[in-house]
């Protein structure tokens, strides 16, 4: 456990009420675009991008997306939040973790969060999808979309499927692409 205190100092937590439902989800996606935006024109995280994609031929888009999805599902762990609370580690966090040498613990909306930063930072558009499996429609998962030539295709890093997969059976979806 040691240097745990200096990896979160400087990294703030604010407790904000988003309200309920599905107003309370959009605001929660609109909270996530705002950090992949802010994180993605940040040279830390652009020169991240670069590392882990630089043995990938330059056109090949696919290959980038594959290895960003490969190096952050290689290098960290899923788990969930606390009951009741909606952690979201900014890139700058999980990044600065790798660096140290430690595996970072993500859920949904890190893992979303983490992707769409560094795919954003290289020139890919981006955008996240909440989804319900559940019949009562309540959004409990969400998971990046990456638009790859003219194809927006699912990124979702809580499972280790590969790009473009998507879990069967959504009963609903919201989507908010990042500009």
């Amino acid at each position: 456990m040691s240097g745990v205190s200096q990896q979160v100092v400087g990294h703030p937590i604010r407790k904000m009420f988003l309200g309920y439902g599905d107003d309370a989800i959009r605001r929660t996606l609109e909270l996530m675009a705002s950090i992949i935006k802010t994180s993605s024109v940040n040279y830390y995280v652009r020169r991240w991008a670069e590392k882990i994609i630089q043995g990938v031929p330059e056109r090949d888009d696919i290959g980038r997306v594959q290895v960003l999805s490969n190096y952050i599902r290689g290098n960290s762990r899923y788990v969930r939040d606390p009951q009741g609370t909606e952690f979201i580690k900014t890139p700058l966090v999980s990044l600065q973790l790798f660096e140290v040498g430690e595996i970072p613990s993500l859920d949904c909306d890190d893992y979303s969060v983490l992707s769409l930063s560094l795919l954003k930072s290289i020139g890919f558009p981006v955008a996240l999808r909440a989804t319900s499996y559940r019949s009562d429609g309540k959004f409990r998962h969400v998971y990046g979309l990456v638009r790859v030539k003219g194809q927006w295709l699912p990124l979702d890093l809580c499972r280790d499927y590969g790009i473009g997969w998507e879990a069967d059976g959504s009963t609903k979806n919201m989507d908010y692409e990042i500009g």
